[in-house]
């Protein structure tokens, strides 16, 4: 089973535009093979978004999940700068709504300690996060997160399953801040595709805590399955009913 465990509904604002663009991200996944996606909105897609914003982009993948459920996994996005309203959201989306895990970007990079109380709510609930991060780029906003502030948020909530987003942004200097921690994972989303980065997260992470891949890999049969599906089934165990 294929899982795509880093997807976005789409750029668009309103339902109607986001359903049209998730029916034709739908349809690629059926040609792949792809059996479940999980989905995440990133409010306004602005650094910092607003409750009401974050609120309305978790309604709309509240709204795929229920006219998709046999194929959508929802996520659910907070902002750790408003910590009550993150808080009853992971309350309402996962709890109540069945997403299967919390997704975190931009607002405050993950080492900060405003992260702390989303962290330790996802180890009471045993759903994974999703954390955004990239090393070094051009432009980088003030909350974007490094591979060395997953790392220390990782060591911070040792029982916390966390996936840290891009491979590619991460690179070899990435791979190894992280390595030391047994509960923190790689996705290969979001990246130009380059030569040999999977066999080295392979190399260096274990093909246990890698999630998502590409049959072009120089990678046994177990470790594709592993990381097409079989890790992302272990980190969505609840979700999933496992």
């Amino acid at each position: 089973m294929i899982i795509d465990f880093h997807a976005h509904p789409g750029y668009e604002q309103d339902l109607p535009a986001l359903r049209r663009a998730f029916r034709r991200a739908l349809a690629a996944a059926d040609y792949h093979g792809v059996r479940w996606i999980c989905l995440n909105s990133l409010a306004d897609w602005s650094h910092s978004p607003s409750p009401g914003a974050v609120t309305r982009g978790n309604d709309t993948v509240l709204a795929l999940m229920a006219e998709h459920p046999d194929r959508v996994i929802g996520f659910c996005y907070v902002n750790p700068r408003h910590r009550a309203h993150a808080l009853r959201e992971i309350e309402r989306c996962v709890v109540g709504g069945g997403m299967g895990g919390i997704k975190l970007w931009t607002a405050c990079k993950a080492s900060d300690e405003r992260v702390d109380p989303i962290a330790q709510r996802a180890a009471e609930l045993g759903i994974p996060i999703l954390q955004h991060a990239w090393r070094g780029r051009p432009g980088r906003r003030s909350g974007e997160s490094t591979p060395a502030d997953v790392a220390a948020l990782a060591a911070r909530h040792p029982r916390t399953m966390i996936v840290m987003a891009h491979l590619t942004g991460a690179g070899e200097p990435g791979l190894k801040a992280i390595a030391p921690h047994p509960n923190l994972h790689v996705d290969i989303a979001g990246g130009e595709p380059e030569a040999g980065m999977l066999e080295l997260a392979v190399r260096l992470l274990g093909a246990e805590r890698v999630v998502f891949g590409t049959d072009e890999a120089k990678i046994t049969q177990r470790e594709r399955k592993l990381i097409l599906g079989g890790n992302a089934e272990r980190l969505l165990a609840r979700r999933l009913g496992r």
